[in-house]
């Protein structure tokens, strides 16, 4: 069940991260390092606002919202969440101002109008989202995951290619985009527009589950993205701009890898406490956990020994001398965090002891911000890098030490030996002197260096589930003989 709902998912999971990795490289090709430093960070921004004024309601609801069964309960859910979304829009702009000031970045009526309607359409379609992925709304969800990234990267660079190369420029083309799918979303998902009275006790339980998760993204956030800020202090705005590209990429790579995977874990996870079985959702999370540790793993390690290719076929020139430098670093560090997300902390949420996640994130906050600015006088923008790879480690370490001893949570060891001897032949296999002096055009390169880790990943793995493939064998076989 849980492969078929991720096969399910995966477009979604695959189409918005994808075209948000194109836009990031793209980007480097019209926007000096300081223009792409702004666009870069009001786009986080956005997510850190996000988080504290709809993230955490979006949460509940994935959660929660199959609870409330009846006619009367829908109507009384609705209303709680119509309240919250309208509440929601004035902070969200009042907070884009205060953030954009905060980095002294240039406040233009056109910014201030545009970064705002851009958080509020992102953050709006981003619980939408959530939505349909609680309600089992495959068709929805892939929808709105996709349309912003998607069609709004397309109308970004129409609008910065043909009328100004600028990031207010670009956050037109995604506000447009998010705009205008947020009505059919919600049509699609038969939620009234009405505005009734909220119902205070659901107000009160989400808070009370929702509040953990907005100072625990918040402290995230940090984690992800505070390296900009040190930077920024330490070595100006252009170091930002030029570090931006690779660690953005690292980031985006190992969060596109990730989420093809994790979108159908939880839900099911949850279906299984709800049905009363605490042991058949800790072996759900396990075994997400085992899928997502098969994606991520080789995808790290792959995203560094195929870096030189990659940037220098997709890059600016102007910044790939820092990306190359920067880019492992962040794969790697994207790769542990991503761990932590998608495996370590669901079962936190899961047993709703969502403040466990607020400890969680503000050691690795501390550690990362910490090493980051000491790595940033060291060493520059490099030196922060690996100062925030080390400070996510330290975090993921801990998280997973409190889910195992204070909740059962399984690390399937079986899974992650094999993997881990997958990647390490797949590794060896780029590695060889014969691969490492082929000497082809970057893009013919990064083709064959994709192909043959690929085949040597997927072989290693097949020669190390026999019993496995044995059943997938056997399958194919009562497969061909229905046919006949």
């Amino acid at each position: 069940m849980l492969v078929r709902h991720t096969l399910l998912y995966m477009p979604a999971q695959l189409l918005g991260p994808l075209f948000q990795f194109i836009a990031a490289v793209v980007w480097t090709h019209f926007l000096p390092a300081n223009d792409y430093g702004v666009l870069t960070y009001v786009l986080a921004s956005h997510e850190l606002i996000a988080i504290g004024c709809l993230a955490w309601w979006s949460q509940y609801s994935l959660r929660f919202a199959g609870a409330y069964k009846d006619a009367d309960g829908r109507r009384r859910f609705q209303a709680a969440e119509n309240a919250v979304i309208l509440c929601g829009l004035p902070a969200q702009a009042v907070l884009v101002v205060m953030l954009l000031s905060a980095q002294h970045v240039p406040l233009s009526v056109a910014m201030i109008v545009l970064a705002s309607i851009c958080c509020i359409s992102r953050s709006v379609t981003a619980h939408l989202c959530e939505r349909a992925r609680g309600a089992g709304r495959v068709f929805i969800y892939t929808v709105a995951q996709s349309v912003g990234p998607v069609a709004g990267f397309a109308i970004a660079l129409a609008l910065v290619r043909y009328c100004d190369a600028t990031p207010a420029m670009a956050l037109a083309g995604y506000a447009v985009a998010q705009s205008a799918i947020i009505p059919w979303i919600w049509r699609q998902m038969d939620l009234p527009w009405t505005i009734a009275r909220p119902d205070a006790s659901i107000i009160r339980g989400a808070l009370a589950f929702g509040v953990p998760m907005i100072i625990a993204g918040g402290v995230m956030w940090f984690s992800a993205n505070g390296i900009r800020i040190v930077v920024a202090h330490v070595r100006g705005a252009d170091a930002v701009g030029l570090l931006s590209v690779g660690w953005g990429l690292g980031q985006r790579l190992s969060s596109v890898v990730a989420m093809l995977v994790t979108a159908a874990a939880f839900p099911l996870a949850v279906k299984h406490l709800v049905d009363g079985s605490r042991e058949g959702a800790i072996r759900q999370l396990a075994m997400g956990g085992a899928i997502l540790y098969a994606v991520v793993a080789p995808s790290a390690v792959g995203i560094i020994l195929v870096a030189e290719p990659l940037v220098d076929l997709m890059i600016a020139e102007r910044f790939r001398e820092m990306t190359l430098v920067v880019l492992p670093l962040a794969a790697l560090t994207g790769a542990v965090r991503n761990l932590r997300i998608h495996f370590c902390d669901q079962i936190f949420i899961l047993f709703e002891h969502t403040h466990i996640t607020i400890i969680i994130n503000i050691v690795e906050a501390a550690a990362t911000l910490g090493l980051c600015y000491v790595g940033a006088l060291w060493a520059g923008p490099a030196g922060a890098v690996a100062g925030c790879l080390a400070g996510a480690t330290l975090g993921a370490l801990f998280g997973f030490a409190y889910g195992v001893l204070h909740f059962g949570l399984v690390i399937p060891w079986d899974h992650v030996a094999r993997i881990t001897a997958a990647t390490a032949v797949m590794a060896s296999v780029l590695m060889t002197p014969a691969m490492r002096a082929l000497t082809l055009p970057p893009l013919e390169l990064l083709i064959v260096d994709i192909v043959i880790a690929g085949a040597t990943y997927g072989a290693a793995l097949m020669a190390l589930y026999p019993l496995a493939m044995a059943q997938v064998c056997q399958r194919a076989r009562v497969f061909r003989l229905a046919l006949r």
